[in-house]
């Protein structure tokens, strides 16, 4: 969910692991570059997508879910980020930085 009224590249989540707690703040991407974030999502029976690109400043251009059926969750991710890039490539951005959760699709696109 996106909150107009909330700074995104100042929302601060914090991660509990073995009793230790990580401050863990979105970094907005360097100046003249868009930043894609995204993910994949499976339950049950069900995959879905989601993906935000912002600006330098940290201001959404675009966003979008989706529901794509049956799939593996690398599937997802994939199509995700594929998804992603079009966005992109159709808006005309050439600078372009991808933060994802999936270490096996950001690796596969390097």
């Amino acid at each position: 969910m996106i909150s107009s009224q909330n700074n995104l590249s100042e929302r601060v989540t914090e991660v509990h692991s073995q009793n230790q707690c990580t401050t863990i703040k979105w970094q907005t991407p360097p100046n003249s570059f868009v930043k894609i974030n995204f993910d994949g999502s499976i339950t049950s029976n069900s995959v879905a997508c989601g993906f935000i690109i912002r600006d330098d400043n940290g201001r959404p251009v675009s966003a979008a879910s989706c529901h794509i059926g049956s799939a593996s969750v690398p599937i997802a991710e994939a199509m995700t980020l594929r998804n992603n890039l079009i966005k992109v490539n159709e808006k005309g951005f050439t600078n372009v930085e991808v933060d994802g959760d999936s270490k096996l699709v950001i690796d596969v696109v390097n």
